[in-house]
């Protein structure tokens, strides 16, 4: 009975030490997802094109944009980054360059909005707009609810939407 217990320990051991050379390695080389505390003007290599993020609100806000590549998750090339950071109120474009096949959400909320409170959010690819959301606070927020503008797509630079 002490072999298999012996056995056990030392499979979970190697599991343990495998994914954490993974994880450390990731780290090293710049293969884990990442986050940052601004929306970059580039993205990894770039090279694919331009997109423009346009957030408007009329209180202070949270940005965020995710990028994530279209290679399934287990591709070793599959990179996925989140951006955010935070704005006054106005008007705030974010031109990014983007390498090809790259999906991801824009979303902006506003902090502690009161009734009357206006957010929106758009992607533009060559000047026009592919994907646009925008939300006017009607009542009080309740509880445990957020406020916010979100677009989602599958391909940031055709401006393909994400599939529901």
């Amino acid at each position: 009975m002490g072999g298999v217990a012996k056995r056990i320990g030392l499979g979970a051991l190697g599991v343990a030490l495998m994914l954490g050379f993974w994880t450390v390695k990731g780290w090293l080389v710049g293969e884990a997802s990442a986050t940052s505390a601004h929306i970059p003007d580039k993205v990894w290599e770039g090279g694919g094109g331009s997109v423009v993020l346009e957030v408007e609100t009329t209180g202070p806000a949270r940005v965020s944009a995710s990028f994530e590549t279209n290679d399934q998750v287990d591709n070793a090339g599959h990179k996925f980054l989140e951006t955010w950071e935070r704005v006054e109120p106005g008007l705030h474009l974010y031109t990014v360059e983007l390498p090809r096949e790259v999906s991801g959400i824009v979303e902006a909320g506003i902090d502690d909005p009161k009734v009357g409170a206006r957010v929106r959010v758009a992607v533009k690819v060559h000047g026009e707009t592919v994907a646009e959301d925008s939300q006017t606070l009607t009542e009080p927020l309740q509880a445990g609810y957020g406020f916010f503008a979100q677009v989602e797509l599958d391909d940031y630079l055709t401006g393909r939407p994400a599939r529901d």
